[in-house]
Order: C-alpha cells, then sequence, then structure tokens
C-alpha cells in the first residue's frame, strides 16, 4: 500500500509543479490583472513540495510497472481531488 502511495505522490507532486509553472511562469500578463491565478499557483507549489516530500517519508518501489501506473493516477487524481474539495468549500461558504 505504502508502493502505491509514493507513486501517487510523485505523479501528483508533478502535477502540481506543473501547474504551478504554467499559472506563475508561462502566463505572466495574467499575474497583472488576475489574483485568482497566483493565489492558485502558489497553492499548487506548496502542494508540489509537500507531495515530494512525503514521498521521501515512503518506501522505495522495486516494480516499474506499479510505479508507472501510479504515477499516471497520480497525476489525475490528486489534482482532482483538489478541485472537488475546493468546489465544496465554494459551495459552503457562498
Amino acid at each position: 500500500m505504502k508502493v502505491w502511495l509514493r507513486a501517487l505522490f510523485v505523479g501528483g507532486g508533478w502535477a502540481f509543479g506543473l501547474l504551478a509553472i504554467g499559472l506563475l511562469v508561462g502566463l505572466p500578463q495574467t499575474l497583472q490583472t488576475d489574483r485568482e491565478s497566483v493565489v492558485i499557483g502558489a497553492g499548487s507549489a506548496i502542494l508540489s513540495a509537500l507531495s515530494f516530500w512525503a514521498v521521501t517519508q515512503l518506501p522505495k518501489s522495486p516494480s516499474w510497472p506499479i510505479a508507472i501506473a501510479g504515477w499516471i493516477v497520480g497525476f489525475f487524481l490528486l489534482p482532482g481531488v483538489v478541485r472537488v474539495l475546493v468546489g465544496i468549500a465554494d459551495l459552503i461558504f457562498r
């Protein structure tokens, strides 16, 4: 189970890191007009760092198929979970 968590965190870390790079570096014109993208980009950078830190605390995977499947699932699953939680919080505090 810990092997799957490690793979999921690696995939999620990459997804959050790429989102942060896209929002903070790739789209500099939005930084001047849209504060929401700055907050999401900064939050994604923090989540990426936390995901990669969590990976260092878990045992390594000797199986490449598990690692590759976990990276792919984590790349889509962790940002999706965060999106759902943000949507729920938006509905609650509206």
